[in-house]
């Protein structure tokens, strides 16, 4: 599974709790894709919460093309085949065939009508022989795990209708510009949009950070005693919930409750790790982390072995998306072990970051290993 998170480190938005909070009491929010340099803007409502008065703010503010974010198996169940030439975007969105709602609406393009069609796309008991194709609403559908799988407006629209405590069903439009009519609206515009109509805003990259920092990445699987050179260890497993990746915790001591863990996070190096190559330094790492904790009477070892990548050098700059996961993950599995503040034996500022974001408190192990030589 490839995951494609976004690389901005910043954000464009005012926060994804204030966005949810505006979303679980039925009201729209703007939404910035900061995945590209112009960050359009789109307006997002959970679908649940959609209403004629809604539909038609949607309609006057965008083009008039309604989109609604749809987990891939609603799309299946209501035998939404893709539309066209979707498929052969991969940067665009997933779009099916049009519908209208087959009662209970007339011509399908009033707001009334589509807010009648959205409606049923997000009512769990509806089904195909609830709507006409083609009609006036788009269904899209969205990735499989969000934005964790990719980093697309549908995605983003879905994950915060569920964070929001709707099903993740969402109506999206994009944000047409007043200033230039034959683009969309960007920059200074969305905020001057936003503030004129009380409306929040949240980027896509805050929803990722937001899902990275609140929601569980592992599952704890097996534990077991392991003997090694350093020393005796307990050995926890985990299994990843995003990309089913299987992880390891070496521990030493009781770090439960613990304050200033000596913690090293370690990614898989197999030709590193054990055939003992000299073209990188993750072997000695690892031993020279092994050692200082088992010396201290204290400590964990995070071993992330990244789903797909097994062989690539640990101590290698990866994928920005896959590193920041993986980050998100040993914060985790830290978090499970009741760790609750951390001294790092390695100064990654990734690491350091995605461990304050889980509200690990964290510093730089005197003894760092990085720094050993």
């Amino acid at each position: 599974m490839t995951l494609h998170l976004s690389g901005r480190a910043t954000s464009t938005g005012t926060g994804v709790k204030p966005a949810l909070a505006a979303m679980a009491s039925g009201g729209p929010v703007v939404l910035v894709d900061d995945r590209a340099a112009r960050a359009n803007g789109f307006l997002v409502i959970a679908a649940e919460a959609v209403t004629t008065g809604s539909a038609a703010f949607f309609v006057r503010h965008s083009s008039g093309l309604l989109c609604v974010a749809l987990p891939g198996a609603e799309c299946d169940r209501l035998d939404l085949p893709a539309m066209t030439g979707a498929a052969n975007d991969p940067d665009g969105l997933a779009a099916c065939v049009t519908v209208d709602a087959a009662s209970g609406i007339s011509t399908g393009i009033s707001a009334h009508d589509r807010a009648r069609t959205v409606a049923l796309l997000a009512n769990p008991e509806s089904s195909e022989a609830d709507f006409i194709r083609p009609g006036h609403v788009i269904p899209v559908r969205a990735a499989e795990g969000g934005v964790f799988h990719r980093d697309g407006v549908a995605e983003a629209a879905a994950d915060l209708a569920r964070a929001a405590g709707h099903r993740p069903v969402a109506l999206f439009a994009a944000l047409d510009s007043v200033l230039t009519p034959t683009e969309l609206a960007h920059g200074a515009e969305l905020d001057t949009f936003a503030r004129t109509h009380g409306l929040v805003t949240v980027s896509i990259s805050d929803v990722i950070a937001h899902r990275l920092s609140a929601e569980p990445l592992v599952s704890r699987k097996v534990t077991a005693r392991l003997p090694l050179q350093a020393g005796v260890t307990r050995t926890v497993g985990y299994h990843g919930l995003v990309d089913g990746a299987e992880h390891l915790a070496l521990v030493v001591g009781r770090p439960r409750d613990g304050e200033d863990v000596p913690v090293h996070i370690h990614r898989e190096c197999l030709t590193g790790d054990v055939f003992g190559s000299l073209r990188c330094e993750c072997r000695y790492r690892l031993d020279r982390a092994l050692a200082t904790i088992t010396a201290e009477g204290i400590g964990v070892v995070v071993y992330l072995r990244p789903s797909g990548t097994a062989g690539h050098c640990g101590s290698a700059t990866g994928r920005f998306d896959t590193d920041r996961m993986l980050s998100s993950v040993a914060a985790h599995i830290l978090q499970d072990l009741g760790v609750r503040s951390v001294h790092l034996l390695t100064d990654n500022a990734g690491h350091r970051a995605a461990l304050q974001d889980r509200g690990l408190p964290t510093r730089i192990h005197g003894l760092a290993v990085a720094a050993i030589s």
